[in-house]
């Protein structure tokens, strides 16, 4: 398979279902809606290369959506539902989407961040389409018509396909902390290329297989998860907004073989499952650490029989760009990486401070390099260029090591390492000494550059009814950790400043070590 098409009319021959909210659709009404979609959008003036916005939840007309765009060749648009309007803006401004798609209920998107949203800002946009409600009356943006999902969805049908395993397909922001990422753009080729690797590798065609979509399609976490199962094809079962209680019983009820999420959701579900072993046909759980108060939730979710793995995943190569085998030892699979899901991908490293490229254990910046890598960063030759090597590698900006076998080991942002004392320092680390305080729920480490080099500044958050004595922390933490390593000052806060994503919620590390260095710059 090299196009969405042929992806999305396999998955309509096999009969996979789909299964959302109170009901269920199959894959062929799906692919059958997506014809008439793309029927009524090129009726609209969308064209092959056309950019279409979708600010939606878990939806079949997601699935539908993207289909449509496949089949005319346009590019679809990823919007992080939890966006507001300046961001909202900023992505359908600089993409130049002539159409957005919007949900008004139910899920995390809704119509009322749209209103804010200036006019001069999406110049390009000429069409709001709505789901799940009729569209406003009167138009929210003079040069936009509104128009309703459903008319679109009753439309003539395309007939043909118009998209081609060369042409663009998906725009995803990239992830961090900025106030405007960039966008990865990918191929139809990459797209189904990777997501038959994905199927294979984490076997969605074992019999009896069912996939639990609890994360979001605008994000390359979810979206890889949605596109392997229809791969596969095996069935989605997908919820139009997360809740953890209710995601239990999703997995119970529906025998779920395989899931994606983040390691504060993973948590969420265990403590409302209080079983031994709450999800014994769960064969793949694929989990995104973002929360140092969750490090020991591997083991804990182990124990209880969840198959723990991280895998390692950016924009511009989607997610689940290497898993490690479900067989391994526990403290493997847990390690962010693992063996690539491509046989034709490579990886290596290399001292970003001389240039050489290093062996097997040593750790520098990771390079990478895959067939279903990311086209280039829409708009943005300067950053494409400035991303890879002359040899067609990505430069990731993490740190990691490779190991035998075609894997490799991600520890972090490099930008994230701490340089203290001569040596590079990972922040966990000096975090975990940190949590370990009995008063100490969460913690973030930074380093703030002094007269005598940079220090180390941890940031905590207190245990519930507690309060947090810095002379006291840092004693505890002098008791565990070398001098260089031990923080110079330990600062409470109510909550770390943070970025929603699609995957799930990090940490401004950026603005916390601008906090470190006014906290060490007060007399």
């Amino acid at each position: 398979m090299k196009t969405l098409a042929e992806l999305f009319d396999r998955a309509a021959a096999a009969g996979t279902p789909v299964i959302a909210g109170d009901g269920t659709v199959t894959a062929a009404e799906i692919a059958a809606e997506a014809a008439r979609v793309a029927g009524a959008l090129r009726e609209l003036g969308v064209r092959r290369g056309d950019r279409v916005a979708a600010w939606l939840p878990n939806l079949p007309q997601s699935l539908s959506l993207y289909a449509a765009c496949g089949r005319l060749g346009a590019i679809l648009v990823a919007v992080n539902t939890r966006f507001g309007a300046a961001e909202i803006a900023d992505v359908v401004g600089r993409s130049e989407a002539r159409v957005l798609v919007a949900a008004t209920a139910p899920g995390d998107a809704g119509l009322a961040p749209l209103p804010d949203v200036q006019a001069a800002s999406i110049r390009g946009l000429r069409h709001l389409v709505v789901v799940g409600a009729p569209p406003p009356a009167e138009p929210l943006w003079p040069h936009v018509e509104n128009i309703a999902y459903d008319q679109m969805a009753a439309a003539p049908a395309m007939t043909g396909c118009d998209g081609g395993g060369s042409d663009l397909a998906n725009i995803f922001t990239t992830s961090g902390t900025t106030s405007a990422p960039k966008f990865a753009a990918h191929r139809q080729d990459a797209v189904v290329g990777h997501a038959c690797d994905v199927a294979r590798t984490l076997e969605f065609g074992m019999d009896g297989a069912v996939s639990l979509q609890l994360l979001p399609f605008c994000g390359v976490f979810g979206f890889v998860q949605a596109l392997a199962a229809l791969a596969a094809p095996a069935p989605i079962v997908m919820p139009p907004a997360i809740d953890a209680e209710a995601a239990v019983g999703l997995a119970r009820r529906h025998r779920a073989t395989h899931l994606f999420a983040s390691d504060d959701l993973i948590h969420r579900m265990l403590e409302a499952a209080p079983e031994a072993r709450p999800f014994p046909d769960l064969r793949y759980c694929l989990f995104a650490g973002f929360n140092t108060w969750l490090t020991d939730l591997p083991a804990r979710a182990e124990a209880r029989g969840v198959p723990m793995i991280a895998p390692f995943g950016m924009s511009e190569v989607f997610a689940i760009f290497a898993a490690r085998p479900a067989d391994a030892r526990h403290p493997d699979k847990h390690r962010a990486g693992g063996t690539l899901v491509n046989g034709e991908a490579r990886v290596r490293v290399r001292d970003p401070e001389t240039g050489d490229l290093l062996g097997d254990g040593e750790t520098a910046e990771l390079e990478i390099s895959s067939p279903h890598m990311f086209a280039g960063y829409f708009g943005d030759p300067d950053a494409t260029a400035a991303a890879m090597t002359p040899d067609g590698y990505l430069r990731t900006g993490d740190l990691g090591y490779t190991e035998p076998g075609n894997a490799f080991t991600y520890l972090q942002r490099i930008g994230d390492t701490l340089r203290l004392g001569g040596f590079l320092v990972a922040p966990a680390e000096i975090e975990a000494a940190v949590v370990a305080h009995p008063a100490v729920a969460d913690a973030q480490v930074v380093a703030a550059g002094t007269a005598a080099g940079n220090r180390p500044v941890a940031f905590v958050i207190a245990a519930t009814g507690g309060q947090v004595d810095e002379a006291d922390v840092i004693a505890h933490c002098r008791g565990r950790l070398p001098k260089f390593k031990t923080p110079v000052r330990v600062a409470g806060i109510e909550a770390f400043p943070v970025t929603h994503g699609p995957n799930g919620t990090k940490v401004q590390r950026k603005r916390l070590r601008r906090m470190a260095e006014e906290l060490l710059a007060e007399p």
